[in-house]
């Protein structure tokens, strides 16, 4: 593995080699180090091939010479995997999970898997360089010979002695007394993607962990992954098809860069039922794909798929493929896809569970804007459902602001207004949540609450009367520059349209109709300290509830007047709530004059509506 790369850049030729392979067999150990114990390289110009080949830098022997390690993390590593992996720690980043060695060319396939063995790490950099190099490092700083670069010449060469294993060598040496080794044949005819494929599982741990993981989004994350496997394999296309209907391809051919690359369904499916993978030489002659019209159409000869599979599930296919030559994967090559698919597969998974613990932590915060903790729990369960396009429903509406603000505010520092303003609003949330109300939205000084949204509940109307009179009580307790604040609060039961409104990038689920419309024209009629509520919304409320009538009005945008009622007070009920309705006029509706409560209907402690008390008209 020494010898091709280094005659295919050109550094070498076979007459250079045959002298290397001579001097090996004379004085053993490595051909690299015989080459550069004759100076037929240089130790800067060795490296570089071998840094491009792996993807990485290269350190020289001198650099080694005056580096300082961490005494903790080289013993964490041990002596003993560092010498057999030809490597030693020089840098570890805790915070970010970063790893950092120097190792020796060529590189163990296993070095990224054996050292996240015992060190946490997220990712592994590797820096080459020479063998000899590496191993006065490790005699430096685990066996504390200050002087173990004394026998590395200046081209970065070791003594002979020191010579270690290299199974990767290209000629066998002649066994002498001084050899330690033995060393392995290799083809001359081993080519550099050859050697590629054999360091494959070094080198796609280390792609994509330098470079897929940096990912953040699943579209850019697929993207990078089909790039690297073209660094990787003799493809021409690309793509990745997941069972979530997700469907991304990348190709090299020619009028094909940005078009959408059609991938054989029969591929896929032959793909689904397998246990490993899909290897194909030529998909046109292969019986397994003889009835597929899209494999004749798309003329595929060459074809290699397989499963991507994480925490016992098929996620989907990862595809390659030539059409320009058949036989153009090999059986090494299927290994190296499974190997690509495998480590895929978990970033995909993980990559979708983070897009969905964000869509669900988008949706809670969505949802808990305009639903109480309870509901928002409830709809993301699945046990009740939010329609956001709309739906018909009743619902109870409270509108309260506060009196005089406008001229309270103009007299006070910006902060002062803001701080009141929170104030007023916490306990108005308060009240509306251990009624079992939800807080709609927040508009200057004035808060909408419903209840029956989204679900109704018998005694919604009779809950927000008691949330209403629990926040007129805590104004009053609330003093501002020696006076009480005060508020006022309407109250209204009908039949509304919930659903989520505005536009694309923002929209609230909100009630709107003409009960919405008449409980806030309630609460502008409202006098300080009042709640003012419909007949709509007491008879629904039950037995205690207290309310003096007033003189009908004419409400802005209400067609037909309309009589409020003063509540008074929501005695704690002693038994089930009396849900009463007047059938003769529609809950909600405001269109029949009759507005106020029927003989026979419970109101207060009478019988009938007590005598309407006269009541300055309002517009």
């Amino acid at each position: 593995m020494i010898a091709n790369p280094l005659r295919a850049s050109g550094l070498v030729d076979s007459a250079t080699l045959d002298v290397g392979r001579t001097y090996q067999r004379t004085n053993g150990g490595l051909l690299s180090n015989a080459l550069l114990h004759l100076n037929s390289v240089k130790e800067g110009d060795f490296l570089r091939i071998f840094a491009e080949l792996y993807s990485t830098r290269f350190v020289k022997s001198d650099k080694l010479k005056t580096l300082k390690l961490d005494l903790a993390l080289v013993e964490k590593v041990g002596v003993r995997l560092a010498e057999r992996l030809r490597m030693c720690p020089i840098r570890w980043d805790e915070a970010r999970g970063d790893l950092h060695v120097v190792a020796a060319v060529p590189l163990a396939t296993n070095l990224d898997t054996e050292l996240k063995k015992v060190i946490p790490a997220r990712s592994v950099s590797v820096y080459v360089a020479t063998a000899a190099s590496v191993h006065a490092l490790i005699r430096r700083w685990h066996y504390r010979e200050n002087d173990a670069f004394d026998v590395v010449s200046v081209n970065g060469a070791g003594p002979h002695e020191t010579a270690k294993i290299e199974p990767d060598s290209s000629e066998p040496s002649e066994p002498t007394q001084s050899a330690k080794t033995v060393m392995v044949k290799v083809d001359d005819t081993l080519t550099i993607a050859t050697l590629r494929r054999e360091n494959a599982r070094y080198r796609v741990a280390q792609e994509f962990h330098r470079r897929v993981t940096l990912e953040r989004s699943l579209e850019s994350m697929i993207d990078r992954i089909l790039s690297v496997i073209f660094e990787l394999l003799p493809a021409e296309g690309a793509a990745i098809w997941l069972n979530s209907g997700k469907f991304a391809t990348k190709s090299i051919r020619a009028g094909e860069e940005d078009a959408a690359m059609e991938i054989p369904r029969a591929v896929i499916d032959q793909t689904l039922i397998s246990k490993g993978g899909v290897l194909v030489n030529n998909a046109l002659i292969d019986e397994r794909f003889d009835r597929s019209e899209s494999v004749m159409i798309r003329g595929v000869q060459s074809v290699m798929a397989v499963p991507l599979r994480a925490r016992n599930q098929t996620l989907g296919v990862l595809y390659v493929d030539s059409i320009s030559q058949s036989a153009a994967f090999s059986e090494d090559d299927l290994p190296l896809l499974e190997s690509i698919g495998a480590q895929a597969a978990i970033l995909l998974d993980n990559a979708e569970l983070l897009a969905k613990v964000k869509q669900e932590v988008e949706n809670r915060s969505n949802l808990s804007r305009f639903l109480s903790p309870a509901a928002v729990e409830e709809v993301l369960s699945g046990r009740m459902a939010l329609k956001l396009d709309g739906q018909a429903a009743v619902v109870t509406a409270l509108f309260a602001d506060i009196r005089g603000f406008t001229t309270m505010s103009s007299q006070m520092p910006p902060d002062e207004v803001v701080r009141i303003l929170n104030r007023f609003f916490e306990d108005c949330v308060d009240a509306v949540e251990q009624n079992h109300g939800t807080v709609d939205k927040f508009m200057g000084d004035c808060v909408m609450a419903l209840w029956g949204a989204p679900v109704a509940k018998p005694d919604d109307a009779r809950n927000a009367m008691a949330a209403a009179l629990q926040m007129v009580e805590r104004a009053r307790r609330t003093i501002i520059n020696g006076v009480p604040l005060e508020m006022g609060v309407g109250i209204n039961t009908g039949e509304v349209v919930l659903g989520a409104v505005g536009s694309r990038k923002r929209s609230d689920y909100t009630a709107i109709g003409s009960a919405v419309n008449l409980a806030a024209r309630l609460c502008g009629i409202a006098r300080a300290g009042e709640v003012l509520v419909t007949s709509d919304t007491l008879m629904v409320g039950g037995e205690g509830v207290s309310a003096d009538s007033g003189e009908p009005v004419i409400l802005k945008g209400i067609d037909v007047p309309i009589t409020p009622y003063s509540l008074q007070k929501v005695e704690t009920p002693q038994a089930e709530p009396i849900r009463l309705y007047n059938v003769a006029t529609p809950l909600g509706t405001g269109k029949h004059p009759k507005t106020q409560p029927q003989p026979g209907i419970r109101v207060g402690d009478d019988t009938l509506p007590p005598t309407p008390s006269p009541r300055k008209r309002r517009k």
